[in-house]
């Protein structure tokens, strides 16, 4: 009980933080992904450093399976926030870690997101991520796709948000 109320007292101050953040264009990769990374409340988080092709590499991985992923891309020319991946690994065989692990996870993680970056779209993106079919939304400031394959024991359910 008090560690549900610690993540969702985390993930509100995370809001708080966020909602401080103008996001008319793409933000500053170091302040958003410091800040996201206070919000989202990770088991485990990481930073990849630029290497000659590619900026920085935030990742973020929650839930008892680590099914729940976050990963922010920097671009290298600009040091702004290039994209944003929320992936699930939704496992819909038994291996281990029980039927659909980490759901709540992965949830939690699109209403932060959302909230933040499409709070008119929450409820049709957590529509969504239950079902199979593509989906698109648009923000002034963001492009927000959501993409479902299908694999042998593991769907993969994915939003993508882009700057505009």
């Amino acid at each position: 009980m008090k560690v549900k109320t610690m993540q969702k007292m985390t993930t509100l101050l995370g809001l708080a933080a966020l909602s401080g953040m103008a996001l008319a264009e793409p933000p500053p990769f170091k302040q958003f992904t410091t800040e996201l990374n206070a919000s989202l409340g990770c088991k485990y988080s990481k930073m990849t450093p630029a290497d000659e092709f590619d900026g920085q590499l935030y990742g973020c991985i929650a839930g008892k399976a680590e099914t729940a992923k976050v990963f922010v891309n920097e671009n290298k020319k600009t040091g702004k926030t290039l994209n944003m991946k929320l992936i699930w690994n939704d496992w819909f065989k038994e291996m281990g870690y029980g039927i659909h692990p980490d759901k709540a996870d992965a949830t939690r993680f699109i209403n932060v997101l959302s909230q933040r970056l499409s709070p008119t779209h929450t409820a049709q993106m957590l529509k969504v991520f239950e079902g199979k079919a593509p989906a698109t939304f648009s923000t002034e400031a963001w492009t927000i796709s959501y993409t479902y394959e299908r694999g042998p024991a593991i769907d993969e359910r994915k939003f993508v948000f882009t700057p505009k």
